[in-house]
């Protein structure tokens, strides 16, 4: 049964869209409504272009984050409060519900989106480092949070591709990442860790430099912490330090995600597109005991659902109640690819060997430690 918006109080205001907290890696700018289950995104037109293409090519859809349209970033303070109403309204629902045509922006069809030759020349504008600096552009995507549904979330942002740039960036800009991308794993497992984020409230891991300990029990690691690994016994390591706080059934949650990033690279093998900067996104519930009551829940329902077609019908309302809207959020992990900035679906040219480099690695790491 679909489920209605709920009513957003009339007073919304700009001001009720907010910093968004989970994040392991990533630009300055991106807000999210009042319940966390939106994420907006300033966003350029080609990633609009991937996003709506994407319904032609459901395997890849189903790893992006839900898409729900784009919204306009209004100067004008009435629209700036239809636009905070509009996303509230859709982000306190359990399901998608598409954004308000009065603020929607379908700005970029798929057909405008550029391809990719991988002979072009390097462009010769002047370019410099964005510094983490939100884009500049007045149109932001409005994705499904991935990270809504989790009482503590470990997050880690793995950046793929050892070539990080596509056709149209400068040569600067070539230069930059190529240096980056030999200086670190990006080169030689074709990924590299952009960000991580654990929850570790009794700070059991150690500190470093790249390290920020948050007021709310999590630790936040920067992007120079994956840029300083040199190789994949190094990021074996910092995977098993995303994973510590999973404790005993660390290696249950391992398995999920190795299962979800595996499909990634089977779906990658028999797909054509091309993108440069894009990554993979896991999380799983970082906070021990709410993640072993979440198993729990989960193998009571798999119980519940196995028994007598009798049995099952005596336990609907249990099952209902498993369900119940009121009940804390139970995710347990979740994979995602996304950052599609400088993504292109390109028919005829093969699947995309330098993200598949650092899929099968992660793949490669996931599987050893499940396997330890």
């Amino acid at each position: 049964m679909a489920v209605s918006p709920k009513q957003a109080p009339s007073n919304v205001k700009a001001e009720d869209l907010v910093a968004f907290g989970n994040a392991a890696a990533g630009h300055e700018g991106v807000l999210s409504n009042a319940s966390g289950s939106l994420i907006y995104k300033p966003c350029t037109a080609a990633e609009i272009a991937f996003y709506e293409s994407a319904p032609n090519h459901p395997r890849f859809q189903a790893l992006m984050p839900t898409f729900m349209g784009t919204l306009s970033t209004p100067s004008d303070p009435k629209q700036a409060a239809a636009l905070a109403t509009a996303v509230q309204n859709a982000g306190d629902s359990a399901a998608a519900i598409p954004i308000t045509p009065e603020v929607l922006q379908q700005t970029v069809p798929a057909s405008a989106q550029p391809s990719v030759k991988t002979d072009a020349p390097a462009p010769t504008q002047e370019w410099a480092p964005s510094a983490g600096h939100a884009i500049s552009t007045t149109t932001s995507i409005v994705l499904q949070n991935v990270a809504h549904g989790f009482s503590h979330p470990n997050v880690l942002d793995l950046k793929l591709g050892a070539r990080l740039w596509d056709d149209a960036a400068p040569a600067a800009k070539r230069a930059r990442l190529d240096e980056v991308s030999r200086e670190s794993t990006s080169g030689s497992l074709g990924f590299r860790i952009a960000g991580m984020k654990v929850w570790d409230p009794e700070e059991k891991l150690g500190k470093n430099e790249y390290v920020e300990l948050k007021d709310d029990g999590s630790r936040s690691y920067n992007k120079f912490y994956g840029r300083s690994f040199k190789g994949e016994d190094d990021v074996a390591e910092a995977f098993e330090e995303f994973f510590a706080s999973a404790g005993e059934v660390k290696k249950d949650v391992a398995k999920r995600l190795l299962g979800t990033v595996t499909a990634m690279q089977e779906a990658l093998e028999k797909q054509e597109s091309r993108m440069y900067s894009a990554s993979v996104l896991m999380i799983f519930e970082g906070d021990e005991k709410a993640l072993k009551e979440r198993l729990e829940r989960e193998r009571e329902s798999a119980k519940l659902k196995s028994t007598s077609a009798q049995a099952e019908e005596d336990s609907d309302e249990d099952l209902d109640e498993l369900d119940d809207e009121d009940a804390p959020p139970s995710k347990i992990h979740e994979a995602k690819l996304i950052d599609f900035a400088h993504a292109t679906w390109t028919p005829g040219q093969g699947p995309d060997e330098n993200a598949l480099q650092g899929v099968r690695s992660i793949v490669r790491i996931l599987t050893k430690i499940v396997e330890k």
